[in-house]
């Protein structure tokens, strides 16, 4: 296992920083040489490879966003000066900023093409959260704290845990670089729902299904199945109680239309005798009134029967007329 203190790269970089100080803390660790080996080829390798790959994308991210920046403000300027008095007059300072101007434009629309098209800035920030993940995953395991921490852990039981952890981060890094992109290309037969994904790191039993039903302890399986038990009798209450509310509206409504009916018959009832009340208690009142109403009553009786009297009395004079002729 090496524990070389680290090179000094390009622009003072250290190259092997994280391979340094995990192997500083490997010797110390209570762990087999095996699983040793594995944290240093597997691990410390895969943090490397993420390191020079973010460092290289910092590199493009940096230096093409500086590009056109700055392109961006020199090329109006130097139109301008391209444009003036003193350009047009020395042919051949203008034809100097004319160059200029046409490769610093170039340049800079050569920048911005080529970061839109290899994605430039959403790998440089994939990949230095991505990175900075596999190092606290790292220190997390060798100081037994977030995940790792427990009364009884220790990094032999929690190897296991560790590798698990650092191996979704890796397909998961694989999913977003390579298999998205893939899926986005591809087209998809008539009939099939484009939605459905294929799970890169499907999470597997260490037993078949049966066997570890059968390592259930009976009080747990009993427990179960008692919860299971008060659940279907709590459903049943709840649809005998649904029921019941549903016959009680039920009657309730019939009973409502009865009593209206019922109430609407009364009060008929109740005017018809309000209004024999009335009629005798006026014709108790006063027999002046009562004399008035019935000599009222003959004046109405003369005027009725007046019409059918000139009726008749014209008929006959018409049966009369006729026979005479």
């Amino acid at each position: 296992m090496s524990s070389e203190k680290p090179s000094r790269g390009w622009l003072c970089c250290r190259e092997s920083k994280d391979r340094y100080g995990f192997s500083l803390v490997l010797h110390s660790l209570d762990l087999t040489d095996v699983e040793k080996e594995i944290i240093q080829t597997r691990y410390l390798s895969m943090l490397e490879n993420f390191q020079k790959r973010a460092r290289q994308y910092a590199s493009l991210f940096f230096v093409g966003h500086f590009i056109i920046t700055v392109g961006s403000l020199f090329v109006p300027a130097l139109l301008s000066i391209q444009n003036s008095s003193y350009a047009t007059t020395h042919s051949e300072f203008g034809s100097q900023v004319y160059w200029i101007t046409f490769a610093l434009s170039l340049l800079v629309t050569m920048c911005n093409g080529m970061i839109t098209l290899f994605k430039v800035d959403k790998k440089y920030y994939f990949l230095n959260t991505t990175m900075e993940r596999l190092r606290s995953e790292g220190w997390q395991y060798v100081g037994l704290t977030g995940r790792y921490s427990g009364h009884a852990s220790t990094h032999q039981n929690q190897f296991l845990t560790f590798t698990h952890h650092i191996e979704k981060i890796k397909m998961k890094q694989v999913e977003e670089e390579y298999y998205k992109m893939q899926e986005k290309t591809e087209t998809t037969p008539p009939g099939a729902s484009s939605s459905t994904a294929i799970d890169l790191y499907p999470l597997s039993p260490d037993k078949p299904l049966n066997m570890m039903k059968q390592a259930v302890p009976g009080p747990v399986q009993d427990t179960v199945q008692s919860l299971l038990q008060s659940q279907e009798v709590d459903l049943r209450l709840l649809r005998g109680n649904t029921q019941a509310l549903l016959l009680s509206d039920a009657s309730a409504s019939s009973s409502s239309s009865a009593s209206s009916s019922a109430s609407a018959s009364s009060s008929s009832f109740a005017a018809s005798a309000a209004s024999s009340s009335s009629s005798s208690s006026s014709s108790s009142s006063s027999s002046s009134s009562s004399s008035s109403s019935s000599s009222s009553f003959a004046a109405s009786a003369a005027s009725s029967a007046l019409p059918s009297t000139s009726i008749t009395l014209g008929q006959e004079i018409g049966n009369d007329m006729n026979e005479s002729t």
